[in-house]
């Protein structure tokens, strides 16, 4: 398996550990994942998962300032989808759709991916 691939496991493995009713940012997924300059990759990744049948809860994966992006026209699901966990999503000023992070926000210091979580390559990197 070569670089890429890692690291595509290894963010879809982190996506599965995000508690329900918790959000965390494409930042802190990149830094769990040892490459904490990766923030933009991580989007990708988030924006490919839910464009497929992905079962990770892509959705729990939020912009490092706390905004559902739109994602090409998946920022609805997104909010819905949260929604339906039971986060409460707030209408910025600007009309974005805003997640509070003190509240819902899951930023453990390190995280631990179980055996039995595989290494899935959904987005076939």
């Amino acid at each position: 398996m070569d670089d890429a691939a890692q690291f595509n496991a290894c963010v879809y493995n982190l996506i599965q550990l995000i508690p329900p009713q918790k959000v965390t940012s494409c930042g802190h997924i990149a830094k769990l994942a040892g490459a904490p300059r990766q923030a933009r990759r991580v989007n990708q990744l988030v924006k490919l998962l839910g464009q497929t049948s992905s079962s990770a809860p892509w959705h729990r994966v939020i912009s490092t300032s706390g905004i559902v992006a739109d994602h090409s026209g998946l920022g609805a699901l997104q909010k819905r989808a949260l929604e339906g966990e039971g986060v409460s999503v707030r209408t910025g000023i600007l009309g974005e759709s805003r997640i509070e992070f003190t509240r819902w926000g899951w930023f453990p210091d390190h995280a631990v991916i179980p055996s039995e979580v595989e290494s899935v390559d959904e987005w076939g990197a």
